[in-house]
């Protein structure tokens, strides 16, 4: 019988290929099964992110989080869905949770330099924006 890890490996494989819904409905099941499971969840959380459901992947980007609170790919990404919805602070904060694990992490660094910079901006248009190529799913 499946277990969460075997759904949530072959929603990986199906999200890759751009079979989004059939991905999450898969890593659903395994959330089912162990809801405890920190990595489904952020699998869940890219999926939602791919699909542009940023709300969504908001949310389980932070329970895997809460489930792992060392997991810095969770921070980064809960911070990423937050940049594209805009929420900058917010956004900071996650990617400050990262580098409290990882103090040099670049990727962190830039977004929180690109978060600061749209804050000064107040709502103006910026040629920079949050790259969804950054997000990436964890088997």
């Amino acid at each position: 019988m499946p277990d969460a890890r075997d759904f949530s490996n072959r929603a990986v494989e199906l999200a890759e290929s751009g079979q989004y819904d059939e991905a999450l409905a898969l890593v659903n099941k395994g959330i089912k099964l162990d809801s405890n499971n920190a990595n489904s969840w952020y699998n869940k959380g890219i999926i939602l992110f791919k699909m542009g459901r940023y709300h969504d992947a908001l949310n389980s980007f932070a329970q895997a989080a809460d489930i792992d609170p060392e997991f810095t790919e969770a921070w980064f990404n809960k911070g990423m869905a937050l940049m594209c919805s805009g929420k900058y602070l917010e956004a900071i904060r996650a990617f400050n949770k990262l580098l409290k694990i990882h103090p040099h992490d670049e990727r962190a660094c830039e977004q929180v330099d690109l978060a600061q910079r749209k804050i000064m901006e107040s709502g103006s248009s910026s040629q920079s924006s949050p790259s969804k190529d950054q997000t990436k799913l964890i088997k």
